[in-house]
């Protein structure tokens, strides 16, 4: 029985209906949420945290800095630093609050175009798109920018038909906020112009009629204004960081591949196929209902790919950097899957004469296959303090994950085994100094499946280093971090740990850490002693600690 029908039994099950969304709506919070605040800061998300740490608010506002990172949330993280405090939770704020509203707000901006189911479908697939749960655990802009550049589109679509100042308005704002997280964002918010200047054209040419193109006019020059407020001085002051990334790299054939497969939230070839056919039968399911809409999305979309590509942006051959430059069309490429997902059920039950409910159920089965195909099975939310690792993130097939090869070569000593003996409850807490911030050099969650206890980030400016790439200051006040901590801390007590792994190098082919091992291993054998363990790499210390 098609959902949609006045019958009976549709009314009678309005609230089962709610219930299933109820039920995956806390779903994609839940994941969202599980023990973010126990992920360590890992790789680009140093980039606002070093600007934070270095710099001052008008810095921060006039630079885009040589590692790109967003001004208004960097601004954001100095606010914190000065108030709230800035830790693993205040920085990720943000990314959770964006990934929660896109679960509620583009299935509602969608309700024009899609059925009932068809948008219960769609919550299911937002609510478990790996993509856009890494981003928003992270403390970088794409979280963000899916929300206000996937809303920009049907706002624009429905401001431009209704004449309505609160959709434009909200258009308006998407597109300002978007460019200033990641100017990037431009390629897909401001792709309606395309189609309305067409079509303002055309009411000119034919019916004479000026008010399609004031319209337009006042917007354009309203949102150009808007964005060269908050951007032309960094443009001024730091032009060159900003050209710099471009023209750098091409994409390759498999960076489309990969980047469908980040989209499609699976690193299996014929899942990622299927759900390609899935979208197409949603665009031509689309097409038919709404033929200038489609369009609409269609124009935008080879428009904004277009420009990204050709921008030549550094390791725009990487998928998962093309993916994450065109995330705004995430959340209208799951609307179209879902309506392909449904309609293709609704066939099918057709074809097989079976009973109505069951393209329900096919679609569930869908849903459910997509999520056990994907990497969040194989990722422990439940022990990990490196869920956002690339490993994980970079590419969904493990064997075409170039940091996973990376990481291929690292075997994890024995004395991980012996942590894990002595501490079978897990509640003991590594600290692995010196450390690396990027994943492709940071074999720390290989180690963590072994010992399965808790790890912190030690830092070892100060005592046999000058201040690293990847460490905090000593002197940054507002911050309050709470997987670092600093070798000096450990062997004065002042944290409370129970080994301390000291490595005198790092994996092979990783950069160099400007270090003193020496002055390092008679600093802490001073305090701590002989170690409890040694290999020709690393020295492990045992830790007293009061209960």
């Amino acid at each position: 029985m098609d959902i949609e029908s006045p019958s009976s039994h549709n009314r009678h099950s309005v609230p089962g209906r709610w219930l299933v969304v109820g039920v995956v709506v806390i779903f994609g919070i839940l994941i969202r949420l599980y023990r973010v605040g126990e992920q360590l800061i890992l790789d680009d998300e140093w980039h606002a945290l070093n600007a934070v740490q270095n710099h001052d608010y008008w810095w921060i506002f006039s630079h885009f800095g040589q590692a790109d990172y967003s001004i208004p949330l960097a601004l954001l993280f100095e606010f914190f630093s000065h108030t709230i405090g800035l830790d693993e939770i205040t920085m990720r704020l943000p990314s959770i609050l964006a990934g929660i509203l896109t679960l509620l707000v583009i299935p509602l901006l969608m309700r024009p175009w899609l059925k009932r189911n068809e948008i219960i479908v769609l919550v299911g697939l937002i609510a478990i798109s790996p993509f856009l749960i890494n981003y928003s655990r992270i403390a970088r802009p794409y979280a963000l920018v899916a929300l206000l550049a996937g809303a920009s589109i049907p706002l624009a679509w429905r401001w431009w038909h209704n004449k309505d100042r609160g959709n434009g308005t909200a258009w308006f704002t998407c597109t300002v906020l978007a460019a200033w997280l990641n100017p990037v964002s431009l390629a897909v918010t401001t792709g309606p112009f395309l189609w309305f200047a067409g079509d303002s054209l055309a009411t000119l040419w034919w019916v004479h009629d000026r008010q399609k193109l004031y319209r337009l006019v006042f917007m354009g020059v309203a949102i150009s204004a808007a964005v060269a407020l908050l951007m032309y001085i960094p443009l001024t002051n730091d032009f060159a960081s900003l050209a710099n990334k471009t023209g750098t790299h091409q994409v390759e054939p498999s960076t489309f591949l990969v980047a469908l497969s980040l989209f499609s939230g699976s690193g299996h070839l014929l899942v990622v196929v299927a759900i390609a056919l899935a979208f197409a039968f949603g665009c031509l399911t689309l097409y038919r209902r709404d033929p200038p809409f489609f369009s609409f999305l269609l124009v935008i979309a080879g428009a904004a790919t277009l420009a990204i590509v050709f921008t030549g942006a550094a390791w725009i051959n990487y998928g998962l950097v093309l993916a994450r430059y065109l995330i705004g069309f995430l959340p209208l490429f799951l609307a179209l899957t879902a309506v392909g997902l449904v309609q293709s059920g609704h066939h099918l039950v057709k074809l097989l004469h079976l009973p109505a409910a069951a393209d329900q159920v096919l679609t569930s089965l869908a849903l459910l296959i997509l999520l056990l195909s994907g990497p969040l099975p194989r990722i422990d939310f439940r022990n990990s303090q490196f869920v956002h690792h690339m490993s994980n993130q970079f590419d969904y097939d493990p064997d075409r994950n170039p940091v996973s090869s990376a990481l291929k070569t690292v075997i994890p000593e024995s004395f991980y085994e012996d942590i894990a003996k002595a501490n079978p409850a897990g509640d003991a807490v590594v600290v692995e100094a010196p450390w690396y911030l990027e994943s492709q050099w940071n074999p720390l969650p290989l180690y963590q499946a072994v010992h399965g206890q808790r790890v912190m980030a030690g830092f070892i400016g100060g005592v046999c280093a000058d201040k690293l790439y990847g460490e905090l200051k000593n002197d940054v006040k507002g911050m309050a971090f709470a997987n670092f901590t600093t070798l000096r801390r450990v062997i004065t007590g002042k944290v409370k740990v129970d080994y301390l792994v000291l490595r005198s190098q790092g994996i092979p082919g990783s950069r160099e850490i400007p270090m003193d091992f020496a002055k390092c291993e008679s600093f802490v054998r001073s305090a701590l002693g002989e170690p409890w363990r040694t290999t020709d790499t690393a020295q492990v210390f045992r830790i007293a600690r009061d209960s």
